[in-house]
């Protein structure tokens, strides 16, 4: 069974269509990446799975039940999900930060039970931020602000993480730190990671399924090593790439690229 599932999904802003006729399976267990250019739909994708955007037309199925007939609060146990550069109240300190991802489990009038001191500790100590835990977020690196986030998403106990750009505005040790540290939490527990990515050769190195969208389409998917050649990344990006296997021959780099003569 597919963690998620996308049939005939079709979303827009007011009269632009964004998404005309979709069809997509993310399989469970594993690391996905959804790749493309800036304003492909990748993003507005997320936020429809995710229930920020309502769709026009279309399913979705989470864990094979349509989302539509799921509760929220039901939903928040099962995916986590973190938007592209999420905003964090002034003075807020990351143990307040992560202690909200246990809000699917609280009733209305009850607070934190020691089970949930429990799953916020481990989200910070497995993340690496416990020793920040009585920081404001806002005082910390963007590497560091980030895996509190993810501790956040954690602290959730979820099966499935959905990541918008995860790595964005970090430096290139950052955004390793962070896609290993996901790709543990993926390996370690089985966790379906499904995330949008600009950096080609980081979705290459850490995908086990990748997702080429252009114009609200799928493009391509499937494995890095049967999707990322030189065809596909032309009918995605207009380029002309140049591409060679990492050196244990497990994942596609692309070590140049012009554009495409017109």
């Amino acid at each position: 069974m597919e963690a998620i599932e996308v049939s005939k999904l079709q979303v827009a802003y007011e009269h632009k269509l964004i998404i005309a006729n979709m069809n997509l399976k993310i399989p469970m267990g594993k690391i996905t990446m959804i790749i493309g250019a800036n304003g492909c739909g990748k993003s507005t994708l997320l936020k429809t799975i995710a229930r920020i955007i309502s769709p026009k037309k279309g399913e979705i199925k989470l864990n094979g039940i349509n989302i539509q007939k799921q509760a929220p609060k039901e939903i928040a146990k099962k995916m986590a999900v973190l938007p592209q550069s999420p905003i964090v109240p002034s003075g807020l300190l990351v143990k307040e930060l992560v202690s909200y991802g246990r809000f699917p489990y609280q009733n209305a009038m009850g607070g934190m039970k020691q089970e949930d001191v429990e799953k916020v500790n481990w989200a910070m100590e497995v993340t690496g931020v416990l020793e920040f835990a009585n920081r404001s977020v806002d005082s910390l690196s963007g590497g560091q602000r980030q895996r509190a986030w993810i501790a956040m998403a954690l602290a959730q106990e979820t099966e499935i993480l959905v990541l918008d750009e995860p790595t964005t505005y970090l430096d290139m040790a950052h955004q390793l730190e962070i896609l290993e540290l996901l790709q543990t939490l993926n390996k370690q527990q089985n966790r379906t990671i499904v995330m949008v990515l600009h950096e080609l050769n980081n979705a290459t190195k850490f995908a086990d399924y990748i997702i080429g969208v252009k114009e609200g389409q799928i493009v391509f998917e499937g494995k890095p090593l049967e999707v990322i050649t030189k065809e596909n990344l032309f009918e995605l990006y207009g380029i002309e790439a140049t591409l060679q296997l990492d050196a244990a021959k497990q994942y596609p780099i692309c070590v140049d690229f012009n554009l495409a003569k017109r």
